[in-house]
């Protein structure tokens, strides 16, 4: 009985060193800012979920070098300055909360077995949507600073295949937004706002709403907070839809599968503002149903 006993208990303990061995572990290094907080956060629900295990590290609080003594199978890296400093530690990375303009601006040394999921929605969604939302318009402007300025001709080219005209107007300093604004809207239908940190800031947002408020033309734009700040429509990717394409990844990386270097949002959502759009006199189908069509055009 003794014996059995024993044998029982050496099976149990190498079921569970193996099992233990079997988990990986996922380390998650982020920029200290609210989105990346809340995009680690359930990425750490999710990892417990599939029995994995998980530890994480704000960049600024440790160096570079510290990285490298955080043993893991794998590694998430959320935004710009976290992608940086994973990518020469030689294991499967997947990056997150990234511009596509901060990668051409600093590029990053290629890295074997890593990804890295952009933050922009693909052109083709942005003029899809718009298509969608406003069959009768097709003047579409777009305020251009230095973020934006060298994809303008790619955006022109991407739009004019949905039979939409691209008209953009270049800012240079955070003073010229109104103005410029003012010289673009009676050319266009509707205003498109993509990320870029000279136009769009905490200090721009509200101008150019009221602005385009008052000259009757709907904004549609790249974030959550946009929409219930007066924009008419937002297409964006939740924390929760971030986290659901990393973990995809990390999987997707640790079976051995190679995966594209830059990936665009699978997952996403649209939001409309009611008020506003009723407000501009403009009947726009719901959010949902735009959402629902919008993915049959990917």
């Amino acid at each position: 009985m003794l014996q059995r006993l024993i044998w029982l208990t050496l099976v149990l303990a190498i079921w569970a060193s193996t099992s233990a061995s079997a988990a990986p572990r996922i380390v998650v290094v982020r920029d200290d800012s609210p989105v990346a907080r809340q995009v680690a956060d359930m990425l750490g629900h999710e990892v417990s979920r599939l029995g994995w295990s998980s530890a994480e590290i704000v960049v600024g609080d440790q160096l570079p070098a510290d990285l490298r003594r955080e043993e893991g199978a794998a590694t998430v890296a959320l935004g710009f300055t976290a992608v940086q400093a994973t990518r020469l530690l030689g294991r499967p990375t997947v990056g997150a909360l990234v511009t596509r303009a901060a990668m051409e601006e600093s590029p990053l040394p290629p890295a074997e077995r890593s990804t890295v999921i952009m933050l922009d929605q693909p052109v083709e969604r942005w003029s899809a949507l718009i298509r969608l939302a406003f069959a009768d318009r097709s003047l579409v402007g777009l305020l251009a600073g230095p973020t934006l300025q060298r994809s303008i001709r790619t955006l022109e080219r991407k739009f004019q295949d949905r039979g939409l005209v691209l008209v953009a107007e270049t800012v240079n300093s955070g003073e010229s937004i109104v103005p410029t604004l003012d010289r673009l809207l009676p050319r266009t239908r509707v205003l498109l706002a993509l990320p870029d940190p000279l136009v769009h800031n905490r200090g721009t947002v509200q101008p150019l709403l009221l602005t385009t408020y008052r000259a009757g033309i709907p904004v549609v734009a790249y974030s959550e907070a946009y929409v219930n700040a007066g924009a008419t429509i937002s297409l964006y990717s939740t924390p929760k839809q971030v986290s659901e394409q990393i973990i995809e990844s990390l999987q997707q990386l640790l079976e051995g599968h190679p995966a594209a270097a830059l990936q665009s949002p699978r997952y996403f959502t649209v939001g409309v503002n009611r008020a506003v759009a009723r407000s501009l006199g403009l009947s726009l189908p719901s959010d949902g149903e735009l959402q629902e069509r919008l993915q049959g055009t990917d």
